[in-house]
């Protein structure tokens, strides 16, 4: 062999062998280019956004273990697979807490949020008591009063909506006020009226 095709093999040997070593791992790198999809990844897979923002730094700080290493063919699959991991890890951690936080109830008095049977009869009463008190009133006065507190409307609309002022816009609302509670008040002040 020639000194020039001598000098072209190894030339082409070094290449070669140049194309085959990768370039030493910047967890860093792999992070910064990574970390949007990774926790985008890990939100559809956790219970929530903190959840997956815990998974997913533990992920990093797993992943520096490869820092440096030179034959890692796809350094976002490794980091997306810890990820995975560590998810898969704190969802059974997660099933284990939960399990073990849990009680018999056969040990426990429940208490209802739901009134009593005695509240809601009353309360119903109340309520029909009420609507006949709200019929009761005079016409313009019930419509004042319907449109403030069914339709929720604002004084100045109400007055505007009714071709009245505002001062008597509040005039209707206080005196349909004072009808109503005094109705319920003696409603509540006559039990024996309830029955």
């Amino acid at each position: 062999m020639g000194i020039f095709t001598l000098a072209a093999a190894t030339t082409t040997f070094t290449s070669s062998v140049e194309e085959n070593v990768r370039p030493a791992l910047s967890v860093d790198a792999v992070i910064r280019e990574n970390h949007g999809a990774l926790v985008n990844f890990l939100r559809r897979r956790m219970r929530t956004p903190e959840d997956a923002n815990d998974v997913a730094q533990e992920a990093y700080v797993r992943m520096m273990h490869y820092e440096g290493a030179r034959d890692i063919h796809s350094p976002s699959s490794l980091l997306f697979r810890i990820a995975t991991n560590v998810a898969n890890d704190f969802a059974r951690a997660d099933q284990s807490r939960r399990v073990s936080d849990q009680c018999n109830i056969d040990d426990h008095e429940l208490a209802s949020h739901e009134p009593s049977a005695e509240r809601q009869i009353a309360g119903c009463e109340d309520l029909a008591t009420l609507l006949v008190a709200i019929r009761q009133l005079p016409a313009k006065c019930q419509q004042v009063f319907l449109l403030s507190r069914v339709k929720h409307m604002t004084y100045p609309e109400i007055a505007k909506h009714c071709g009245i002022s505002v001062k008597m816009v509040e005039k209707h609302i206080s005196h349909a006020l004072a009808v109503c509670m005094k109705k319920v008040g003696e409603n509540d002040r006559h039990p024996s009226k309830r029955m």
